[in-house]
């Protein structure tokens, strides 16, 4: 097997395993009217963020998008989950704080969560663990500077398209 062939099984494994633990968390997760991804995020939000933070920090922090963010968030706030309070400063942020009603469901969310998680790894050492952590980190580390460096062309090309126009 080529290198090459073994890279695009990989990437294809990847986002099997991506799929396969939306899969679990959807069938493990769900509660009465909630979806496993709006269970795991609430869990998200009570562990890092118990006090609230800002969308384009949690954006940045779990790899979703702004506008799939503030769907989901939509959703939580409309059955009282989070809700928003304005930056003193500039109305245009807001922070995403847990409700009671939230935290009081949160233990159990936790307890949960805790449990579907220490089935998904079980297979692995904790030094297996931590190696594809690491391992983890530095792909996702590669898509970022390939994500700036498309970014920077594109910034490029939009200025010699407006150079050219102008002249």
């Amino acid at each position: 097997m080529t290198t090459d062939f073994r890279i695009e099984e990989m990437i294809y494994m990847m986002k099997k395993i991506s799929l396969d633990i939306t899969t679990q968390l959807e069938s493990n997760l769900k509660e009465t009217g909630m979806s496993g991804g709006q269970v795991y995020f609430m869990v998200y939000m009570l562990r890092h963020h118990s006090n609230g933070t800002y969308i384009t920090e949690l954006s940045r922090e779990i790899g979703i998008s702004k506008p799939t963010l503030s769907a989901l968030i939509k959703k939580l706030k409309e059955k009282k989950y989070i809700y928003f309070k304005e930056h003193p400063k500039d109305a245009r942020k807001k922070k995403v704080i847990p409700t009671e009603k939230m935290i009081a469901e949160g233990k159990k969310l936790i307890k949960q969560a805790e449990q579907l998680e220490a089935e998904i790894f079980s297979s692995l050492d904790s030094q297996e663990k931590d190696h594809l952590w690491n391992l983890e980190q530095k792909v996702l580390a590669q898509l970022s500077r390939m994500e700036e460096n498309k970014m920077k062309e594109d910034r490029r090309n939009l200025y010699r398209e407006k150079n050219i126009t102008t002249a």
